[in-house]
């Protein structure tokens, strides 16, 4: 994989975790209203509700990341700054400057890259980009009934994983080792093949090039 320690390596590790934890939220309140209570420390989905912690902001203004942290405009509860407090600390250990830095400019890091790897470092149950007129607020959402939620399928994985890559220019191949890995699905590797059985039960055999890109699934060509 990338070098550890590293946003790229972070991301190739985590991306298709927080994918997946995306996949598990969506489930649950696709087509349903949210709204934002800061003073609660809740979001809720119609008649769903999800304790959340914020970590940070997009500006559409100055194409920046701000940390919640250092955020001086507005007035977070502190105990809603505990995790982008914690990822913070955890930034500092791994010596990775977009996690001190109050604010990074978007082409080095936007919301999405952020929070796919904040999600996975504060076991989160998945984050969520709330919009706003000149920018969006990431949260992370702590709840039971997203993890229960089915994990991917093989059409879902490849379908989150195709949008990955075309945002994103990632090691195909250690971004999907790693997620079979950390599943604990004991992946099988043999030259440029990866197989495994998903948790659908469904297999997964994926064929890569000498440069880690996907080529084939299942005997399919992969096309993104």
């Amino acid at each position: 994989m990338a070098s550890s320690g590293t946003l790229q390596s972070y991301l190739e590790k985590y991306a298709l975790l927080a994918l997946e934890k995306q996949d598990k939220l969506e489930s649950l309140t696709r087509e349903r209203m949210h709204e934002l209570d800061l003073d609660a420390g809740t979001i809720r989905f119609d008649d769903l509700e999800f304790p959340v912690q914020v970590i940070g902001t997009e500006s559409d203004n100055t194409l920046t990341w701000l940390w919640a942290w250092a955020e001086e405009q507005t007035e977070i509860p502190v105990s809603l700054l505990q995790s982008a407090i914690q990822l913070r600390n955890w930034g500092g250990g791994e010596s990775l400057p977009e996690f001190t830095m109050p604010a990074i400019d978007l082409n080095r890091a936007d919301g999405n890259v952020i929070a796919m790897i904040s999600a996975e470092v504060c076991r989160a149950s998945s984050y969520y980009r709330d919009d706003y007129e000149g920018g969006a607020v990431f949260l992370l959402l702590f709840d039971r009934l997203i993890d229960n939620q089915p994990s991917f399928d093989r059409a879902r994985l490849l379908l989150r994983f195709s949008d990955l890559i075309s945002r994103y220019d990632l090691n195909h191949r250690d971004t999907i080792l790693s997620y079979l890995t950390l599943k604990e699905l004991s992946p099988a590797e043999q030259k440029n093949l990866i197989s495994c059985e998903l948790e659908s039960g469904e297999r997964l055999n994926a064929e890569f090039d000498d440069l880690g890109r996907l080529v084939m699934v299942n005997g399919a060509v992969f096309e993104v």
